[in-house]
């Protein structure tokens, strides 16, 4: 097992990866520089990558024997002292290897985990980070009892380390399940906080790590949240108020990025962030456009939206109770663009996506622009009937609506007012309301 310190440590990389039929040697050795900025980020020195061709998985070793020898005589005349894999390895395939090449290993999900934990400041990312690291390290935790049975053999010795085990099983098992309790109270506040905040339209950043979200969050919004150039440098949502000259105020949200082969329980870990994705009003999908393999990013972001918040179409928008959730595809970096690549290619490939750079500022005010064009298809004038004594769906009208006048007609208040879609349904499917779409006559 892969143990972080709380030291940066002193490590020597060689990075590995498989090409599998259906994939190119291209794609592979752009996943290993991907796997080599995450490397970067834990703190390690890249000293090496190999990527091997091969028609399946080995089994014992996930690589074929004559490659991992030839590993084990170059990882000592380089100084390598941590082998990275690029895709997830079994207990007995990291065993194995480990006893092979004789340093640390670890893969890839071990190395996400452990930026992941170098990276959470807050309460509720610490406790999402250490559930997804426990239940990571659940089914792996004989790995760490072999030396037990290497040490001592025979008769007498299996029981102890069995039954230590177990019981190590048993406390981690009670550890989820205390954090789980915890980040449910402290999901409960955040949802709090979320109400606090609907009267607003909720404008939500998604896309790729290092998309340059938090850049553009600072760029609209004149805030200054930290926005380095490294994977994964935000781990909580930041929300700013946004107030554009000459356009209605909205609420920008920054949250997690996300990344390709990011482990599912990593997601589900960090739900209570993502449900800012599902509360939105408005997608922005941030896309570095700046780097090769834009396209496969894009699908990336889509794959883990859907199994985020379920139900996407094949647009990427959410199909759920209150109807769609609207998507604007942003391509950023636009004072970066490759060779062979510009502005109206991006468009034409994908009509309805803007182009900007976060850091210049180019752009920007075309997506103000298709933010208030979302925001003004979103919004409905209607005049609403209630009858006087249900307070329930009134305060909720009241609470989620601009009111632009409210009379008594007998027993039932009626009110003019403009308000999102989604809670026109929710008003509609709460009491006895009678809608009518547009202003009175």
């Amino acid at each position: 097992m892969f143990i972080s310190n709380t030291r940066q440590p002193d490590e020597k990389a060689c990075l590995v990866g498989v090409k599998l039929p259906g994939s190119t040697m291209d794609e592979e050795w752009r996943n290993l520089r991907e796997l080599e900025q995450l490397a970067h980020a834990a703190g390690a020195e890249v000293v090496m990558s190999t990527v091997q061709q091969r028609t399946r998985i080995d089994g014992t070793s996930y690589i074929g024997k004559g490659k991992l020898a030839w590993l084990a005589e170059e990882i000592p005349a380089r100084q390598i002292n941590l082998v990275i894999f690029d895709d997830d390895l079994s207990p007995a395939q990291a065993r194995n290897i480990e006893e092979s090449l004789k340093v640390n290993v670890v893969d890839r999900t071990e190395l996400i985990l452990d930026i992941f934990s170098r990276r959470a400041k807050t309460k509720q990312a610490s406790i999402q980070v250490e559930i997804a690291q426990l239940t990571y390290a659940l089914p792996r935790l004989t790995r760490l009892w072999e030396h037990l049975s290497r040490q001592a053999g025979g008769i007498g010795t299996r029981g102890p380390g069995e039954t230590q085990l177990e019981v190590d099983r048993r406390k981690i098992r009670e550890r989820i399940s205390h954090l789980k309790k915890e980040l449910k109270k402290i999901e409960a506040q955040v949802v709090q906080g979320r109400k606090q905040r609907r009267e607003a339209f909720n404008v939500t950043l998604a896309g790729y790590t290092n998309a340059g979200k938090s850049t553009l969050l600072n760029r609209l919004s004149g805030s200054e949240v930290r926005a380095d150039a490294q994977l994964f440098s935000t781990l909580d949502s930041t929300s700013r108020r946004v107030e554009p000259e000459g356009g209605a105020a909205f609420v920008l949200t920054d949250t997690i990025g996300f990344i390709r082969k990011l482990p599912p329980h990593l997601v589900a870990g960090f739900r209570a962030t993502l449900m800012d994705v599902e509360e939105a009003d408005l997608l922005l999908h941030l896309v570095d456009a700046s780097e090769p393999g834009s396209e496969e990013r894009i699908a990336v972001v889509n794959e883990v939206l859907g199994g985020v918040i379920g139900g996407r179409d094949g647009g990427g928008k959410k199909a759920g109770e209150a109807g769609l959730i609207p998507t604007i595809l942003v391509f950023n970096k636009a004072d970066n663009l490759p060779e062979g690549i510009s502005a109206d290619n991006l468009r034409a490939r994908h009509p309805g996506a803007v182009v900007i750079s976060a850091a210049t500022g180019e752009g920007t005010g075309e997506l103000l622009a298709a933010i208030k064009a979302e925001m003004e298809k979103e919004m409905i004038t209607a005049v609403i009937r209630i009858p006087a004594g249900d307070g329930r769906t009134i305060a909720m009208l009241e609470a989620n609506s601009t009111v632009r006048r409210r009379e008594l007609d007998g027993e039932t208040m009626v009110f003019e007012a403009s308000l999102r879609r989604r809670d026109l349904g929710r008003i509609e499917s709460s009491g006895e309301a009678e809608i009518s779409i547009g202003r009175a006559q």
